[in-house]
């Protein structure tokens, strides 16, 4: 396989400056609301080697080469017993996750409005296109309603404890679905079972819906959608 460095290392960069981000924002927001634990075990702070584990980084590099169907970070420990308003307060530093993506991706974006983006070298063009489409990426995959995922965090802490309490049941056969969901396209690229009936790309039509609302949201202006969407269809190809 022959791999475009310069394109790896862009993908790398964009990759690891989102999950950092990400992961730090949940870190960040649960001090601010009174929870140290987090912040105890380093947590925040933008070093990314504090927000990765040895194996889940080392599995990022399978997943950009293809070999692989995923790669983690560090999960931010919140004491829901500590954090102010408890599971409110949950809620919101599991919505910072996205929140702090989407930001990051409208800030890359910014280059983009000046001139349509026409005096960027194809290189920079490149870089920010990576960086937007993945933060966006990594907000729209983390909002979807399943455990562990914030989409749900942010949903069951926002219910009345009433309604809490089963869904905190759903967490485990939830967790079980999100992976079969995650790695059921891979099993069937790898195992060139392309010929059976079956569309495995059901993850990716959850995630669509909110992924295309994001994308409004950070590139509002058609320009800009067109210019991105036409050097994805270059970046990918």
């Amino acid at each position: 396989m022959q791999i475009d460095m310069n394109d790896f290392v862009m993908r790398l960069v964009a990759i690891v400056l989102g999950v950092t981000i990400h992961e730090f924002s949940h870190a960040f927001v649960a001090l601010r609301l009174g929870d140290p634990t987090a912040a105890q075990e380093g947590r925040v702070s933008l070093n990314p080697v504090v927000h990765f584990d040895p194996l889940g980084a080392f599995m990022m590099f399978f997943v950009m080469l293809g070999y692989a169907p995923m790669a983690w970070g560090r999960p931010v420990p919140i004491n829901v017993f500590r954090i102010r308003w408890g599971r409110r307060g949950f809620a919101l530093s599991s919505l910072a996750g996205p929140t702090s993506n989407l930001l990051l991706a409208s800030i890359f974006a910014i280059p983009l409005y000046i001139n349509g983006g026409m005096w960027l070298s194809e290189q920079l063009y490149t870089f920010l296109y990576y960086v937007i489409i993945t933060n966006i990426g990594l907000a729209a995959f983390n909002m979807l309603p399943l455990p562990p995922l914030d989409g749900f965090n942010t949903f069951a802490g926002l219910l009345p404890q009433g309604w809490a309490t089963p869904m905190e049941r759903l967490r485990r056969p939830a967790n079980i679905i999100l992976m079969i969901l995650i790695l059921l396209p891979w099993m069937i690229n790898r195992l060139n079972l392309g010929q059976l009936d079956l569309d495995p790309r059901i993850l990716d039509a959850m995630i669509a819906p909110i992924f295309q609302l994001f994308q409004r949201i950070v590139l509002p202006v058609a320009g800009c959608c067109h210019a991105v969407g036409h050097n994805h269809d270059h970046a990918e190809a």
